[in-house]
């Protein structure tokens, strides 16, 4: 293949074309010919590559600032240097070509060395040009290449995070047989209610994640304790109630959990202040924990367990509204009180249905 440069020249004077011609084949330059603009567009579409070219303004049919116009139509061609030869020298028509997308003007009669030096400062310009093209194709195939990596890394964080809290729920399950259930179950009703508060992204996430694995300092209370089939003695419930503070031991240095964490240790705080382990009041709890002990009592309440039969939806009902401002944010209870009865049972039906991945990856 040609190294030479190849140059377009475009005059409908014979003699000009053959003038133009020898200064340029002098430099060893590749010269095409054509004494039209209209035949200009056809060796721009039919050659592989063409590097400058030099046009006459005044010519039949299309004229020289008519061509620059539709050669930078075409993206390919926006950085071709464009000469236009003419013997016009008012301004106004110099503005109108650089307008037309002229690169610079050779006025005639030619000069062959300001020819030569103005066509070799502009091939100087277009390889400058065509090299910072070639290193932002490179630097885009490293950005795509970059992002694919760090997708796929995100990917591998996502599975580790959701073998996390899935290994999580088997260890509670492995324990207590309805907590896992219990769990995911709850972790579907906090953001149906958290939707009442338009709470959204990485907050809902972080919420759903605090329910899934509100329980998990369970894990450190003996089973004579935790599967105990009858009541359990004043020592026993100060037991479990050591459960959130454990349960947030084990996770409060794992930044991804988030304001989950938080949620974890707060599931038990009540609206007035009689919850646990710090006996906050009000709105000083998390809005995740308020959300979640509205529809934590409702799952448990409706939920057989060894030492307590399940009640009713109605009974359950009843006894979140009669503690509306006591044990449960007015505000939330409210917002409880607007989502019909079926669909709490729509929301259990679908646990069974799903997994905690694509319960989240629905609500990303």
């Amino acid at each position: 293949m040609s190294d030479k440069k190849k140059i377009l020249v475009v005059d409908d004077e014979t003699w000009n074309l053959n003038v133009l011609e020898s200064y340029l084949l002098s430099q060893d330059f590749e010269v095409f010919k054509v004494q039209s603009a209209e035949g200009a567009l056809q060796v721009l579409d039919r050659v592989e590559k063409i590097d400058i070219v030099l046009a006459d303004v005044l010519m039949p049919g299309m004229d020289g600032f008519e061509l620059c116009r539709q050669i930078k139509k075409i993206k390919k061609f926006q950085a071709l240097p464009i000469l236009l030869v003419t013997a016009l020298q008012d301004t106004v028509d110099k503005v109108k070509g650089l307008e037309a997308g002229a690169s610079d003007f050779l006025s005639k009669p030619v000069d062959p060395a300001e020819l030569r030096a103005r066509v070799c400062a502009h091939l100087r310009i277009k390889t400058l040009i065509d090299e910072v093209e070639s290193w932002s194709q490179v630097l885009e195939q490293k950005v795509r290449h970059r992002t694919k990596v760090i997708e796929e890394k995100n990917r591998q964080l996502d599975d580790t995070y959701f073998l996390t809290m899935e290994a999580l729920i088997l260890a509670l399950d492995a324990r207590e047989q309805e907590t896992g259930k219990h769990s995911l179950r709850v972790s579907f009703y906090v953001t149906e209610l958290a939707g009442k508060f338009n709470i959204q992204g990485k907050i809902l996430e972080e919420i759903a994640v605090g329910a899934l694995l509100h329980d998990l300092g369970k894990i450190g209370i003996p089973d004579y304790i935790l599967l105990k089939p009858s009541a359990l003695t004043p020592e026993e419930r100060h037991e479990i109630a050591k459960h959130p503070q454990a349960g947030w031991n084990m996770i409060k240095d794992i930044e991804f959990f988030g304001m989950g964490r938080d949620l974890v240790l707060q599931h038990q705080e009540r609206y007035d202040g009689s919850g646990y382990p710090q006996h906050l009041k009000g709105e000083a709890i998390f809005i995740g924990a308020r959300l979640f002990a509205v529809v934590d009592v409702l799952d448990a309440m409706m939920s057989q367990r060894p030492y307590k039969k399940a009640l009713s939806y109605e009974e359950s009902h009843e006894f979140i509204r009669k503690n509306r401002g006591i044990l449960f944010d007015p505000a939330v209870v409210d917002a409880f009180l607007t989502i019909p009865r079926e669909r709490w049972f729509e929301l259990k039906e679908s646990v069974q249905r799903s997994n905690f991945k694509s319960f989240i990856m629905e609500k990303r």
